[in-house]
């Protein structure tokens, strides 16, 4: 059964998805002052708004995107006389710190076509019933945080920034993680060398492919024990492990107890 996720909670963890999605302002005006526990990002992908910082009106038109960090004000507006479209996101987690700084601000993406992609598959997956839904929501913020973060610092070393294609290596990845990813096509869909490919993995992702790909079967694994009601021995064959002691070892050095006391 896919999670279930609030419209606004504090997220403790490293990564966390509350919401997302499209937002079409043509009927009337949308004016929002609020306070949220999550990051808000509203991205234009059609028209303008306006939001208030401080004692300054920013005006965010197509290519950019409102940001508010966790418990900031946000003050903003649409007109509906612009017909704008906003693709949204809220999410938190100790992953997501480093756009903390600046406060609310405007921030504009200097990869609008790889941006605008990984909004619409993290909306699509969100919508979606697939098995890896939320494995997918997972990666898809990852890039989005990534590609924010990279748009606000200017790009960075030469050679290895975010790779055009790199959405369909996650997809690879997580559509493939239960039954065996081959890294060197992952890197291929990217058009990088194997080095490489690992290298802008890490610094988008924030861990090396097989570490991520073990942190993905894991929180698989946790859901099957905790919703499904999976014995350990179907749990670890249903995530890709044929070794159940091997597949524990990994469950309690990521977890820090074993999965039967997990299920427990």
């Amino acid at each position: 059964m896919a999670e279930e996720y609030s419209s606004d909670r504090k997220i403790e963890g490293e990564l966390g998805l509350n919401s997302c999605g499209v937002q079409t302002i043509s009927e009337r005006d949308h004016q929002i002052r609020r306070k949220r526990s999550d990051y808000s990002l509203m991205y234009i992908a059609k028209g303008k708004a306006t939001m208030n910082v401080g004692r300054r009106t920013v005006t965010v038109g197509e290519g950019e995107a409102l940001f508010y960090p966790a418990g900031c004000t946000q003050d903003f507006m649409f007109l509906a006389e612009d017909n704008s479209i906003n693709k949204w996101v809220h999410f938190g987690g100790s992953f997501a710190a480093k756009l903390d700084k600046g406060g609310a601000r405007k921030i504009t993406v200097t990869r609008r076509r790889e941006f605008e992609s990984a909004l619409d598959w993290i909306i699509n997956a969100y919508n979606g019933v697939s098995a890896e839904r939320n494995e997918l929501l997972d990666g898809y913020l990852r890039v989005i945080i990534a590609l924010l973060s990279e748009s606000e610092s200017g790009g960075i070393a030469a050679g290895s920034r975010f790779s055009p294609r790199m959405t369909d290596a996650l997809n690879y990845i997580h559509i493939n993680a239960f039954v065996g990813v081959d890294l060197d096509r992952a890197a291929s869909l990217c058009y990088l060398s194997r080095d490489r490919f690992n290298h802008v993995f890490r610094e988008i992702t924030g861990f090396p492919p097989n570490v991520y790909i073990t942190k993905i079967r894991i929180e698989r694994a946790k859901r099957l024990l905790r919703d499904v009601g999976m014995t350990v021995g179907e749990c670890a064959e249903s995530v890709g492990y044929r070794d159940v002691n091997y597949f524990c070892r990994i469950f309690k050095k990521e977890t820090g107890i074993s999965p039967k006391k997990y299920a427990q």
